[in-house]
């Protein structure tokens, strides 16, 4: 585990038990009836985890950017995009393969399903989770061209553009939902960065967090903010859902402002606690670390167990989803990282699909 950044592979970690707990909590937090206690418990699970996938860019970013880090444009696309691609390529098809064998369970028919699958993989219309991997790509193949600006921005030019981020990729995609700004036509509605492009800068928000120190003032500020965020997210999403008498999430979107507090908070929070931890290496350092290394694979499998538990009916929970959830969610990582140590075994896979 040698080279590693601990408070990267913690962040990984948690990353990796939320988006599991994301995708878990799903089911009942879309079907259960509005209001109930399970509801409640679901949306509280649903929420407290929501800045994952953006501290999996953030964590990134760390790596990516740094400044000691050569890639040269052979590397970036013969190791990491090649990578990225043959993992999603065949995650693809083994989802699609499931698909087919659940249709053909169900009575469907062969010719259907086969052509039904054929269709979405050539359409890049993958399983749901895999999106990740899409915006993994793009992110690697402008890599060079984000570099020449983190290299070479000053911190002042760098919370500059931080700041042109966080306005226009962030609060202004999300205010102009909502009126009076969704009244908002023309030209000035375009003033939004796109979704996908948007999450760049969660990867440069990353690297700017480790890269330099934070002033214990605006560190308090960011920790209100995602405080304050996790209220907004779990309230907000509470009483929007019951106002109308259906499901709202809204405020469970990555990029929303919420969200994106929630996650600049924890990373920081996690950064900070490790700069002045004394922690050796040990048992537990060393199991985070391989959880860590294991989460590219936990998360491209992981949805094989989700479905496996909708079919078995443990996601329509006969106990409170207080603990249910969480209970399958370690149940998950435990089967997910075991298929992990068997691709890590195995050549080729443990290079190109884990």
């Amino acid at each position: 585990m040698k080279n590693r950044i601990a408070f990267v592979d913690t962040l990984k970690v948690l990353a990796i038990l939320g988006v599991i707990t994301i995708h878990i909590s799903a089911d009942p937090f879309l079907h259960l009836e509005i209001g109930s206690m399970n509801w409640f418990f679901s949306v509280v699970w649903a929420s407290i985890i929501r800045w994952s996938v953006p501290v999996f860019l953030m964590c990134s970013g760390v790596l990516f950017l740094n400044r000691n880090k050569v890639i040269t444009l052979k590397k970036l696309y013969t190791k990491y995009i090649l990578r990225i691609i043959i993992a999603l390529v065949f995650w693809a098809v083994m989802y699609e393969i499931l698909d087919i064998y659940i249709a053909l369970h169900m009575g469907g028919h062969a010719g259907d399903a086969i052509k039904n699958a054929l269709r979405n993989i050539v359409t890049c219309r993958t399983q749901t989770h895999l999106y990740y991997l899409y915006i993994v790509i793009l992110i690697y193949a402008l890599l060079p061209v984000i570099r020449v600006f983190t290299d070479a921005a000053s911190k002042q030019q760098m919370e500059y553009a931080l700041f042109a981020w966080v306005t226009l990729g962030i609060v202004y995609p999300f205010i102009i939902m909502f009126y009076p700004f969704s009244l908002l036509r023309g030209i000035v509605v375009q003033y939004a960065i796109v979704f996908v492009y948007a999450t760049i800068g969660f990867f440069v928000l990353g690297y700017y967090f480790y890269q330099y120190t934070i002033s214990k003032k605006s560190t308090y500020i960011i920790y209100a903010l995602g405080i304050i965020g996790l209220i907004i997210t779990i309230g907000g999403t509470i009483y929007m859902s019951m106002s109308s008498k259906t499901v709202k999430s809204y405020l469970l979107e990555g990029m929303s402002p919420n969200v994106a507090a929630m996650a600049a908070a924890l990373f920081l929070f996690v950064k900070n606690h490790y700069s002045i931890s004394n922690e050796r290496e040990g048992l537990k350092s060393k199991i985070i670390g391989y959880i860590s290394k294991g989460s590219f694979c936990i998360y491209l499998v992981h949805v094989f167990f989700n479905i496996a538990f909708k079919n078995l009916d443990l996601l329509n929970p006969k106990f409170s989803t207080i603990y249910s959830i969480p209970v399958l969610v370690l149940i998950n990582l435990v089967l997910s990282l075991g298929v992990y140590y068997v691709l890590s075994k195995i050549p080729f896979a443990n290079k190109y699909l884990v």
